[in-house]
């Protein structure tokens, strides 16, 4: 009896020897979100983590893709939070560093950052776009500037040079004006400059702001700071020259009716993404087209751009966090980010494949860099959508002529403290 006791004993242990090793040889799961659910977006991400599950046999990436569109994306992240069921790692775009970081989504990065050997290869912008109150609680993967394109055969028929585009703002509303042309009733056939009837996001207006001096959002302080005298010299100066100028378009549908696409605007701040889609389907216009420098308010001031980002962020809330810091870092890595910018054109964020993207397109991509490197996105406050609403209301205002920009910023920084208050 004894004997067949022991028998069992030992079979008994061994039995949970081999459960315990078929427990820890089961694979993580990650829920990684990605922005874009329409399938070919989604199977480019499956594919790109089929690649780091070959690397990582023992982690299991689930691929769910989100909406494009902020409101309804943040309204699965809310419910995620409510059902205990936030993923491991998120693509997010900058608006949401702040309405994010605020509520202590994101893990801080800092500490796998400091140890990783990649960290001294990521370019500047990339770390600065994903920090809320000084924290690191993102990465930048996938930059999207915004550049000034512009048509050499239209300067050359205006008598403008073109090889000599505007730097400045007086400049660029003196070749504005001569480059728009007008039917004998007065209206706009061809552009001088593609100024948005509808801007909700800001992107064509910050820019201007930010080159005069503004910081349009304190983000140190986290308080409005568009009242001020380099805010409201800039909305002035774009509400005078629209009617001038312009044919009107919404920003935000940009690739759809900016002017600039169909031949009927000179100038435009056009995003690389919109850009090398046209380009693609239109080829031939490459050799009619030019490129403008960062914008200056003045030769004295030098200018900046407007960039914005995709990024990288790891739920505060993850139980895998080491896993979950092993999939950024290969999303962030060479053949990654290259294959990112084969499939969608993002420029790769790492010095180690600077030459490599320049020599790709030694036309445009330089210029893409330097926009990267001269731009600055949303700001990273909580209220950037609340601020968005009003001051976009406020450029409306303007460039309609109903109210000066000073009272149309002044009457949007009350309606927004308000609301935030």
């Amino acid at each position: 009896m004894k004997k067949t006791l022991l028998t069992l004993l030992a079979a008994g242990v061994l039995m949970t020897g081999l459960c315990m090793t078929a427990a820890a040889e089961e694979p993580v799961t990650l829920q990684y979100w990605v922005v874009g659910t329409d399938e070919t977006t989604v199977g480019q991400w499956k594919e790109i983590c089929s690649g780091f599950e070959e690397l990582h046999p023992d982690i299991h990436v689930e691929v769910v893709g989100q909406s494009n569109t902020i409101s309804e994306y943040e309204t699965k992240l809310n419910a995620a939070i409510l059902s205990n069921t936030y993923p491991d790692v998120l693509n997010i775009v900058l608006a949401q560093v702040g309405s994010r970081g605020v509520l202590g989504d994101f893990e801080i990065l800092t500490p796998y950052i400091d140890a990783w050997d990649q960290k001294d290869n990521v370019y500047e912008s990339a770390y600065t776009m994903g920090l809320y109150e000084g924290e690191q609680v993102a990465l930048g993967s996938g930059a999207d500037p915004k550049l000034y394109v512009y048509r050499k055969d239209m300067f050359e028929a205006a008598g403008l040079d073109p090889e000599n585009p505007p730097s400045t703002w007086e400049e660029l509303a003196e070749a504005a004006k001569a480059l728009t042309i007008k039917d004998e009733n007065g209206n706009i056939v061809q552009a001088g400059l593609s100024i948005p009837a509808v801007d909700s996001s800001l992107v064509f207006t910050e820019p201007y702001m930010r080159s005069a001096g503004s910081l349009v959002i304190d983000e140190k302080n986290l308080v409005p700071s568009f009242t001020d005298e380099g805010a409201i010299e800039a909305l002035q100066f774009i509400g005078d020259l629209y009617p001038e100028v312009s044919i009107p378009f919404n920003y935000q549908n940009q690739a759809e009716e900016d002017p600039f696409f169909y031949d009927r605007s000179a100038i435009s701040q056009i995003s690389i993404g919109a850009l090398r889609n046209w380009l693609n389907e239109n080829p031939d216009m490459l050799e009619k087209i030019g490129f403008m420098g960062i914008l200056a308010h003045d030769a004295d001031t030098p200018g900046t751009s407007f960039c914005g980002y995709q990024l990288y962020a790891m739920g505060s809330s993850s139980e895998h966090k080491e896993e979950a810091w092993e999939l950024i870092k290969y999303l962030m890595s060479e053949d990654v980010l290259w294959k990112r910018y084969e499939d969608k054109g993002y420029p790769p964020v790492l010095e180690s494949l600077r030459d490599k993207y320049v020599d790709q397109d030694p036309v445009v991509n330089p210029h893409v860099l330097e926009a990267i490197e001269n731009g600055k996105g949303k700001a990273a406050v909580a209220w950037v959508s609340i601020f968005n609403k009003y001051v976009a209301n406020a450029y409306e205002e303007v460039i309609n002529g109903k109210k000066t920009a000073e009272q149309a910023l002044k009457d949007a920084e009350a309606a927004l403290l308000l609301e935030i208050e």
